[in-house]
């Protein structure tokens, strides 16, 4: 029933309209007939009553004159026959009542009665006043007949107006509803092909017309919309192939990459009843190639590379390249005959020069090899353990292959631990300077000493600086470390020349990765010495022949200005390097140390004594003083003696000893 009389559709509210405006109509035009039709029975009622007054006051007035109530008590009698009389009046001049009848209607409220007044004249004189009092009754009959009337007319016209509307919402609404149904079924099947057939001339046809363009608008469009879409998605398509390559193939080389091959090892190792082997392969001197050639060559050279490595495997197997130089390859279903077998491939694929352009070069690779499950079970441990691997094969020489061993690993734990215990020890302060006295050629004064590092090692005990330098070194550490000695040394050197009769100058060794070439180690010499005030000539830097091989001018520059403020330069291991006598004769160097190896069979040696006494005399004519090294023997220290050395350093006269024996045994207070 709700959904009866919900205006939901065109043609309820169509027919909701009409009927709305012949209710409408009706009601104002019954308005308007019930106005005029009430106040035409007040009025007809009113001039009835005047009638019927003027009617009877002639013998009412003739009675009143003699007086003659009885008479005028029956001539107003009769006024009560009509039914909307109510009540008749009598009064004399005075206006006094002489007569008054009254209808069984009759209320005490005549308040909305209708008042009808006649002036009771004889001959002009004035001689009463009839007054008759009426109810509504005539007028609400006619309002009671009207109304029946205006009701059966209303109902007459609603039921006319409701066939008119259904006729006309039939004949005017079709078109519409036409179309609203074609809509409908264009919506259900998203068929924009169909049409709605144009069944007027008027609006509603031309909406129609304005229907089917926009149907053929939005089919045009359909249609360019999945040209559109079909493009897209092929081009997704193509972009999703590519961003797969990308993410999977490596784009200089056309290898599967970094992510593709620990995607495929994780697979294979997730099957079970599964081998296989791993070889990491790293290219010798592509370094060198890049240096020298440029990068362009260089990635020639890995484009070439690549392509013969793909000749040394089956099919089945993978080979992809991680990064940089570094190439790995998965042999599946291989033991370790297989994997030798394609190592020994890969080997000689590679002795054979490679042409890049117009220029020729020949790389090697160092190898390492791991086997499935053998040498671990997860895709971290054997990756690690075949880098392990291919390092060690370029530590024995390159151009090789090496599997993974378990003693590898225990090392590379070991050089780890190592590292963090050096880092530890400079936090905890658990290294130590020792000093060797330097002798004079007499070996009885003493005016110079060697800082030599040591390290407390709370388990192993103290450690010798072979033993942890060169890995400081390899790991960026030997900043930290060269700091701490060079801070320790001063205060040592400030404490030695405080006590001490004599000057003493201490001599520290300079790692070459301490040393740059804007001169920053200069300055931080310079501003330690004047922090501490040491005296001019207390200390002495002991540095390898090869450090000083940079640039003339750069060097003589940083040597000049320690010079200047009389910081002495040594050169360390003397004889080992590739420095010259002229190059020598360039630089501000006060004293050379010879290596110990031209020391330790000087005694039996002649060639050792030629070279000896040959650096000696150089020395001298340079103004350089000599300091010989590892002298271990009394026979050495004559032979040095004899030449005029001017110093003499070792076991012979005295080991490394701590900073407290120093003060106590060789500084004369």
């Amino acid at each position: 029933m709700k959904k009866l009389f919900t205006l939901d559709t065109i043609s309820k509210k169509l027919l909701f309209i009409l009927m709305s405006v012949a209710f409408i109509s009706s009601s104002i035009v019954t308005v308007a007939f019930g106005t005029y039709e009430l106040s035409s029975a007040k009025g007809e009622q009113i001039e009835s009553l005047n009638s019927l007054s003027n009617m009877m006051s002639p013998n009412i007035a003739t009675a009143l004159i003699f007086e003659d109530l009885e008479a005028i008590q029956e001539l107003i009698k009769p006024i009560l026959t009509r039914t909307d009389v109510i009540s008749a009046i009598v009064t004399n001049r005075t206006g006094d009542i002489v007569a008054k009848t009254n209808s069984h209607m009759l209320s005490d409220n005549v308040k909305h009665a209708v008042e009808v007044k006649k002036q009771l004249t004889i001959d002009g004189n004035n001689v009463g006043e009839l007054v008759i009092y009426a109810n509504n009754s005539y007028i609400n009959n006619r309002i009671d007949f009207y109304v029946k009337f205006i009701i059966s007319l209303t109902l007459l016209s609603f039921a006319v107006s409701l066939i008119i509307s259904l006729l006309l919402r039939r004949r005017f609404l079709s078109p519409i509803l036409y179309l609203a149904q074609t809509a409908n079924d264009i919506t259900k099947s998203n068929d924009y092909s169909l049409r709605a057939e144009q069944l007027s001339n008027d609006e509603v046809g031309e909406l129609t017309v304005c229907f089917n363009d926009m149907l053929y608008t939005i089919e045009q469009r359909e249609h360019a919309l999945e040209n559109q879409v079909k493009t897209r998605t092929q081009e997704l398509e193509n972009a999703n192939s590519e961003l797969h390559r990308y993410a999977y193939q490596d784009g200089l080389t056309d290898l599967p990459n970094r992510r593709f091959f620990y995607e495929e090892i994780q697979t294979l190792i997730s099957n079970d009843n599964t081998s296989f082997a791993l070889i990491f392969l790293d290219l010798d001197g592509f370094k060198d190639v890049n240096d020298s050639l440029g990068h362009d060559y260089g990635d020639l050279l890995l484009h070439h590379v690549a392509n013969r490595l793909k000749a040394c495997i089956k099919d089945e197997d993978i080979i992809a390249r991680l990064g940089g130089d570094e190439f790995t390859l998965i042999l599946k279903n291989a033991n370790q005959t297989i994997a030798v077998k394609v190592a020994d491939k890969i080997k000689q694929a590679l002795l054979k020069p490679i042409q890049l352009k117009e220029e020729t070069v020949c790389v090697t690779a160092s190898i390492g090899i791991t086997l499935y499950p053998e040498h671990g079970s997860t895709v971290e441990k054997l990756v690690k353990r075949a880098d392990q691997a291919m390092y060690l094969s370029k530590k024995k020489g390159r151009n090789r292959y090496e599997f993974f061993s378990y003693s590898i690993e225990e090392k590379a734990t070991e050089k780890r631990k190592l590292i963090e215990e050096i880092k530890l020890g400079l936090k905890e302060s658990q290294f130590e300077l020792y000093y060797q006295p330097i002798f004079s050629v007499d070996g009885k004064s003493i005016t110079k000493a060697e800082a030599l590092i040591r390290w407390n090692h709370p388990q192993k005990g103290l450690i010798g600086p072979n033993e942890f330098i060169p890995m400081a070194e390899k790991n960026g550490l030997i900043s930290d470390i060269g700091r701490w000695v060079k801070s320790q040394a001063i205060q040592d050197c400030t404490l030695f020349n405080k006590i001490s009769k004599r000057l003493i100058q201490v001599s520290v060794n300079t790692s070459p990765l301490e040393i740059d070439r804007s001169g920053e180690w200069v300055e931080q010499w310079i501003q330690a010495s004047e922090q501490f005030n040491l005296p001019g000539h207390s200390v002495l830097i002991e540095v390898t022949e090869n450090t000083l091989m940079g640039t003339d001018s750069e060097i003589k520059r940083q040597l000049k200005r320690l010079s200047e403020f009389q910081i002495d330069v040594a050169i360390d291991d003397f004889g080992v390097g590739y420095s010259s006598l002229a190059y020598l004769q360039r630089l501000d160097i006060d004293i050379l140390k010879i290596d110990r190896s031209f020391i330790k069979d000087i005694e039996k040696n002649d060639n050792s004594i030629a070279l000896v006494r040959a650096i000696i005399t150089m020395a001298h004519n340079l103004n350089v003083e000599v300091v010989a090294e590892g002298v271990e023997k009394q026979e050495q220290y004559m032979l040095l003696k004899q030449m005029q050395c001017d110093y003499i350093q070792g076991y012979y006269f005295s080991k490394p000893v701590s900073k407290k024996v120093f003060v106590s045994e060789f500084i004369e207070e």
